[in-house]
């Protein structure tokens, strides 16, 4: 059984939120473009103009970072270098200013292991593999003002507090036809296999000073269905047991991957599911001719989770020390990664849970999306369209919407490019998508988040970030084309 380091999981998670994304975004920005090949994954009505089929790794890959908060927020000058907002150097107003009551950061991934689109009599199919995960972490204010203001009030409430994240395969057959000269229709099932879960919420916690250490209580709950991940109990560990710790306590120091317990965890802690996209579109005649309406919901269903870690807050309060106050000037060696560390050591040592000894299992529903759509094709020019998409994530304390205008050209079948504009409950973002749709294969790449000011390379990560607003995104996929230009219904 080999050891992990938590604070090397801390900072290997830190990096895939901040420096890689994001898990199940859909790229808006690409609604509106007939030839983007995966449109049927935003509404199971459209369909692809060619018939096509994708490989592993270059099929399509889509990365997501979303957050109300910005690198400004979470790092400042320091000399000729950068320093977290721990730093004594940085006033606590000018950080605090800038934190909303809860504070936002999700990641999504998704990965086309194949994925295949064919034209018959009757309408257009696909079925694909693909592997997707997300994480979602919520911050609330008075988390942020305890760490850089432990000791300016007797006590702190912070209340939900939450991480969830998720990793499953999905395999889906999707169908789209047309019912009528104006109304197309569609629909997909999803079978789901769940690969790994964490879900940790805490849903009040009070803080109160000791004499020199803080006295906590909560209220809140984890679990855990990761193969071969074990978090033992302090009594597993063998870990002191002093103050108001329990021999059932969580001993997050103490974290290790059983490669034995690998194969024995996937029959019992895998999870299950499924889930439906339906879709429709309309296109009006007469004098609304070049109106198209459309509305879908993506990812309706749930996956059960087999026995797995449980574990809460319990009734008894416990101890904690406080955050330490982390500055370069401690040490030539203390960069960036290192400071975060040190946070995330500190949050865990905040958290106390108490096993369950049951491993219940559970079922989760999947964050499902409500896509509204309108687009006005110029009666000018018909190959020119502007569009606006209402997108509603729905995933409980994460949920998130967003509006996007789009204006859509396409000057040849084999060639469309689309720029957008969106507004969100994490501010405003600009993007866009180029794509191309040629008899022998089809290319696309965009964003929906553009985005120019960049910090100077971060030590750990060799590169920078957002400056303002920690909002990346990557979409890229080559497919193969094997089938003429078509589309549904007689509009062209």
């Amino acid at each position: 059984m080999k050891a992990i380091d938590m604070k090397k999981i801390y900072i290997a998670f830190l990096g895939i939120m901040l420096s890689v994304s994001a898990f199940a975004q859909n790229f808006n920005s690409a609604y509106f473009l007939d030839g983007y090949k995966y449109r049927h994954r935003l509404n199971p009505a459209f369909a692809s103009t060619r018939g096509y089929f994708g490989l592993p790794a270059v099929g399509g890959i889509s990365v997501y970072v979303q957050s109300d908060l910005g690198m400004n927020t979470l790092l400042y000058p320091y000399g000729d270098r950068l320093t977290t907002f721990m730093n004594s150097s940085v006033s606590a107003d000018e950080f605090l200013g800038k934190l909303k009551k809860n504070n936002y950061l999700g990641a999504d991934v998704s990965a086309n292991i194949i994925s295949v689109g064919a034209w018959g009599n009757k309408g257009f199919t696909s079925v694909e593999l693909n592997v997707k995960g997300s994480a979602n972490v919520n911050l609330p204010y008075d988390l942020f003002d305890f760490m850089k203001n432990a000791g300016a009030r007797q006590s702190y409430d912070i209340s939900n507090l939450g991480v969830r994240a998720n990793a499953y395969a999905e395999l889906s057959i999707g169908h789209s036809r047309s019912i009528t000269e104006h109304l197309n229709i569609g629909a997909k099932v999803k079978l789901l296999v769940g690969l790994a879960n964490v879900r940790a919420q805490i849903d009040n916690m009070n803080l109160l000073m000791t004499e020199d250490k803080w006295a906590v209580t909560a209220n809140g709950s984890l679990s855990a269905s990761v193969p071969g991940l074990v978090i033992p109990t302090r009594a597993e560990s063998g870990a002191e047991i002093t103050g108001s710790q329990s021999p059932d306590d969580l001993d997050f120091s103490n974290i290790s991957f059983d490669a034995d317990r690998l194969m024995s965890d996937l029959s019992s802690s895998l999870g299950f599911g499924a889930a439906i996209d339906l879709g429709a579109e309309y296109r009006f005649g007469g004098i609304l001719e070049g109106l198209n309406v459309s509305a879908a919901i993506l990812d309706l269903g749930f996956i059960s989770w087999g026995s797995g870690l449980s574990a809460t807050t319990g009734e008894n309060g416990w101890e904690f020390d406080g955050f330490d106050d982390v500055s370069f000037d401690e040490g030539s060696g203390n960069t960036i990664g290192n400071q975060f560390e040190a946070m995330g050591d500190d949050l865990l040592n905040m958290l106390n849970f108490h096993k369950d000894q049951s491993g219940k299992a559970r079922t989760d529903m999947l964050s499902c999306t409500l896509n509204l759509a309108a687009e006005y094709e110029m009666p000018f020019y018909h190959k020119m369209s502007v569009g606006f998409l209402y997108s509603s994530r729905i995933a409980g304390p994460y949920s998130k919407n967003e509006g996007r205008f789009s204006l859509n050209l396409s000057p040849a079948k084999w060639f469309g490019l689309s720029a957008s504009y969106g507004i969100s409950d994490l501010g405003s973002s600009l993007g866009g998508v180029i794509n191309f749709d040629l008899p022998g294969f089809g290319l696309f790449v965009g964003t929906d988040y553009v985005f120019w000011n960049v910090t100077p390379p971060i030590d750990g990560l060799g590169f920078g970030l957002p400056y303002n607003k920690l909002r990346l995104n990557l979409n890229f996929g080559l497919t193969f084309n094997i089938s003429r230009y078509r589309t549904l219904g007689d509009w062209r």
